[in-house]
């Protein structure tokens, strides 16, 4: 076997042994910049302008100056950084409300209990703080037959597994 020349034909020759196909191989990756990417390419492009770019070009068919391409850009990046202020603001703005939700469902139940014990749940006081009512469920008479029944059965089920002698566990004998 020749040795290899430069890694491409490494990559290659890897790949087509361990792989059925170069798809399999290689990793893919999105091409679709970040924030971060596309920020720091376009400080870099208006660094560019200033440098390298000293009079009016055509663009698309229009004229532009070198202030005027630079301001596009700045656009965006002023535009995103405004946008990530206001990203922090918004994020401790969530963070007082969960807090201040955190103090009111802790404070809730207390109220509640202080005002049936005042005013009672049927009362029009209790009634206008908008709480809910605690609904006591009505049994049925169907309800209660069926579980007079039930309870009847089981006494009898444990009733009869008393009757019956337990065994003693085998003691194992020693050798």
């Amino acid at each position: 076997m020749g040795q290899l020349k430069d890694e491409s034909d490494t990559a290659a020759s890897c790949a087509g042994a361990c792989f059925a196909s170069l798809q399999d191989w290689t990793m893919t990756t999105s091409n679709k910049p970040t924030v971060a990417t596309r920020t720091l390419l376009f400080a870099k492009i208006i660094a560019a302008i200033a440098q390298y770019i000293t009079a009016a070009i055509i663009l698309a068919g229009r004229s532009i100056t070198p202030q005027a391409l630079s301001a596009i850009f700045q656009a965006y990046l002023l535009a995103e950084h405004d946008l990530e202020d206001a990203r922090t603001v918004v994020t401790a703005k969530k963070q007082a409300r969960d807090a201040a939700l955190a103090a009111v469902n802790e404070t809730l139940p207390g109220l509640h209990k202080y005002l049936v014990a005042t005013y009672g749940e049927e009362s029009t006081t209790f009634a206008s703080f908008g709480l809910p009512v605690t609904q006591k469920t009505v049994k049925t008479a169907e309800t209660k037959a069926a579980a007079a029944a039930k309870a009847k059965a089981t006494r009898a089920a444990h009733k009869a597994a008393a009757t019956i002698p337990a065994t003693a566990p085998a003691t194992p004998v020693k050798a």
